[in-house]
């Protein structure tokens, strides 16, 4: 059998090029028929522009944003994210912390997960009452020492704290994982403040506290939401270097997560 010339050889390549093409698009189309699985609407609190890509105004480039969640937890420990929720995603946790049980725990493969997105929530509410009550600390302290400047530093910082959590950081966290997208749902039916991501855990152990510490790093399957040319002006003047919870100008944006749990932006406002 002869081979393909050079001219077989390209439109061979824009066969594939088309093909691929079409795929994404069908995977597009899919995603976004019927009813949304969620509709979450965000604000440029839980929102942030794309380093990697972003709107070049003099090329008319694309326009991404990032999801800006947070996980509940204290010097990387996850508070819900405890033994037994790792052996419920399928994980090999060692009872005791033996060289070789410990050996096996770290070669846990990095295992595909459902992840639970809450917005404005019982998560946020519970990281604004423990700012609050930090600051309450301080200020007692400072109360009983009024003239020692370090606790003086220490209460203004609980109090710029406390202005960021309130005002700037992002609302929408991270609280639970599972194997099985349903029984999330049925479990968080609530469609405008829940929302089902796909995902990856690797397990990871620590033992510089008293007690050892059992638990996982998590990323999401959510790269970036492209933002559809007529809403770009809403984000027109955003800086592309923005740091995690800077005042950014403010916004509405309905996102909608569909068919295969993937994002897609419906609305912005500012």
């Amino acid at each position: 059998m002869s081979r393909p010339g050079a001219r077989g050889w390209l439109w061979l390549s824009l066969g594939l090029i088309l093909l691929s093409n079409a795929v994404a698009l069908a995977g597009v189309y899919y995603n976004r028929s019927g009813e949304p699985q969620s509709v979450l609407t965000l604000s440029e609190r839980e929102l942030m522009l794309s380093r990697g890509l972003w709107l070049d105004r003099e090329t008319d480039g694309v326009l991404h944003l990032q999801l800006m969640w947070r996980e509940e937890g204290n010097q990387g420990e996850v508070f819900w994210l405890d033994r037994s929720k790792l052996l419920s995603l399928g994980f090999v946790v060692p009872a005791v912390t033996d060289t070789i049980e410990l050996d096996f725990y770290r070669r846990n493969l990095e295992r595909s997960v459902w992840l639970v997105l809450e917005l404005d929530g019982p998560a946020y509410q519970r990281e604004l009452k423990r700012t609050r009550q930090a600051l309450e600390k301080a200020e007692a302290r400072l109360q009983a020492l009024p003239d020692d400047e370090a606790l003086q530093h220490r209460r203004d910082r609980q109090r710029e704290y406390l202005e960021e959590e309130e005002h700037r950081s992002s609302r929408l966290f991270l609280v639970d994982a599972g194997l099985d997208v349903e029984a999330l749902r049925a479990q968080y039916p609530d469609r405008r403040r829940y929302a089902l991501i796909a995902g990856y855990m690797r397990p990871y152990y620590r033992s510089d506290k008293d007690t050892p510490l059992f638990s996982a790093s998590i990323r999401s399957e959510v790269a970036e939401i492209s933002v559809p040319f007529a809403l770009r002006e809403v984000f027109s003047t955003w800086n592309r270097h923005q740091r995690y919870g800077e005042q950014k100008p403010k916004v509405r944006a309905e996102i909608a997560f569909g068919q295969r749990y993937e994002p897609w932006m419906i609305d912005a406002v500012r």
